[in-house]
């Protein structure tokens, strides 16, 4: 077809592709090229209609001139919004269901952690009696991927916090032959035995030193099992508050700890302890002396070490719900024993609104701690000379004129001591402001500085009509100043 009789050909499809352009969605998604485009109506239109008053590039009229090609679009639209519409229908659904499902579990979870608790504690007070329900004030509840250190770090966090209770190690509270084949298979003993034996040993120790607890808890229902412990150890306290047991049931103290390291390392350092005890076993063999260690079966699998260390991922979520409700100590275990150690010392200093009760901590908490009560002193002092050396002259140059009188004379003969104790009866340290204008200024000047105010009473005589003693009172102030101590090296004779 020749380009004249082209043109009135185009024009007359386009009369009738138009009306179909004009009716499209306000966006269209074409899907002729690789990756499907996203374009307007307007930018269609305008483009169909450049292209037909073009006359010799008749290639992009084969993307936009062409009534089939948008006609069909419309229709391929229009038939899949259902579609599309049902799938978002389906996917918000299915939203919907997979949180209900969660809380749903959730929900039994707590559920079935108030039925194995009640029942532990049940069956643990039956024997003891629930006057005797006597647990440790503090408990370290120590939890940590598998072989993070949990037992050689254990030492450390009994000296920070003085504990002499022997620490409580869940593996070895589950130590029977039906826990061990669990454990070897990398199962978990049921939730109701574990929180029975916990019970059970916590009863056993001292109550008024505290306790720390290895491997616990590892699951949901343990999680929800140690709130239910904490809650019931308050319910004891007020049960036997008013009784003279109440000193067996303090406020109870929990601190969560986790040491953590990554999968590879917790691999790494299991198998070379099997190694290690493995040698050592060896070498017992062979010469007769120390004793055996114990080997586990986890040491010397990686599959089992895996799954294990899987499981404390699993379960790491639930501990860290424990981290706003008591003290959490995430600690990074990946380091050396000693850089641990320190980083576990330093967690594990005494902290006053933990381990004080409500109403003592409350009393006290206003007094500014030892540590900040400097942090402003530095401020504070230049302001207070500046506003009396501006406000206050007459007093501000008293303190200045009794400091080189009194004090300089005084520093200067004890100079190389480090130290000069200033006695002085002058009236004008009976004022508090000159009293504070000199100790800032000699503070400012570097010297620390306290004053004490003794008061001298001397018999002068006796009154003759009552024989009574008249004293003569006589005000001394006496200022220690402390200063850096200069050191003289002792001149060595040499012959």
């Amino acid at each position: 077809m020749s380009t004249s009789t082209l043109i009135p050909h185009l024009r007359q499809v386009s009369k009738k592709a138009l009306p179909k352009i004009s009716s499209l969605p306000s966006t269209l998604l074409l899907t002729r090229t690789p990756s499907p485009i996203l374009i307007s109506k307007r930018a269609l239109t305008s483009t169909a209609l450049k292209g037909l008053s073009v006359v010799p590039s008749v290639n992009p009229l084969r993307q936009y001139s062409t009534p089939s090609l948008a006609i069909q679009n419309e229709k391929t639209n229009v038939n899949q919004a259902p579609a599309l519409a049902a799938t978002a229908q389906d996917e918000s659904m299915n939203d919907s269901s997979s949180q209900k499902e969660k809380q749903e579990k959730r929900i039994s979870e707590i559920r079935d952690a108030k039925l194995i608790f009640n029942q532990a504690f049940k069956n643990v007070q039956d024997i003891h009696g629930r006057e005797n329900m006597k647990f440790p004030k503090e408990i370290i509840w120590l939890m940590g991927a598998p072989g993070s250190g949990k037992g050689t770090h254990t030492p450390a966090i009994l000296r920070a916090r003085g504990i002499t209770n022997p620490s409580i190690s869940m593996s070895s509270l589950l130590a029977t032959p039906e826990c061990k084949e669990l454990i070897n298979k990398g199962m978990m003993v049921s939730d109701g035995k574990v929180v029975e034996n916990l019970l059970h040993a916590l009863l056993d120790c001292e109550p008024e030193v505290g306790v720390l607890v290895d491997g616990f808890p590892r699951s949901e229902v343990q999680v929800e099992c140690l709130k239910l412990f904490h809650e019931r150890m308050h319910e004891l306290r007020k049960e036997f508050k008013h009784t003279p047991l109440k000193d067996f049931f303090p406020r109870p103290t929990f601190r969560i700890c986790v040491l953590y390291v990554d999968e590879e390392i917790s691999v790494n350092r299991q198998l070379m302890r099997g190694k290690l005890i493995q040698e050592h076993n060896a070498q017992v063999m062979r010469s007769g002396k120390g004793e055996i260690m114990e080997e586990r079966v986890t040491d010397f699998d990686e599959l089992l070490i895996r799954a294990r260390y899987q499981i404390f991922k699993d379960h790491y979520s639930c501990l860290l719900k424990l981290s706003k409700i008591f003290p959490f100590h995430l600690i990074n275990a990946v380091g050396s024993i000693d850089s641990v150690m320190r980083i576990i010392l330093k967690e594990f200093e005494y902290q006053s609104s933990l381990e004080l009760e409500h109403d003592t901590y409350e009393a006290i908490s206003h007094i500014p701690l030892a540590t900040k009560i400097g942090i402003h002193a530095r401020q504070d002092l230049i302001r207070r000379l500046e506003h009396y050396c501006e406000t206050e002259p007459d007093i501000f140059s008293k303190a200045v004129r009794f400091i080189d009188q009194e004090v300089s004379p005084m520093i200067a003969r004890h100079a190389i001591s480090g130290q000069a104790l200033v006695r002085s009866d002058n009236t004008i340290l009976s004022d508090p402001k000159i009293v504070e204008v000199v100790i800032s200024i000699l503070s400012e000047r570097g010297y620390a500085v306290t004053m004490d105010e003794r008061v001298h009473e001397t018999p002068k005589r006796v009154d003759p009509k009552t024989f009574e003693i008249i004293l003569e009172r006589t005000h001394v102030y006496a200022l220690n100043v402390r200063f850096p101590q200069h050191h003289i090296q002792p001149l060595e004779q040499k012959f």
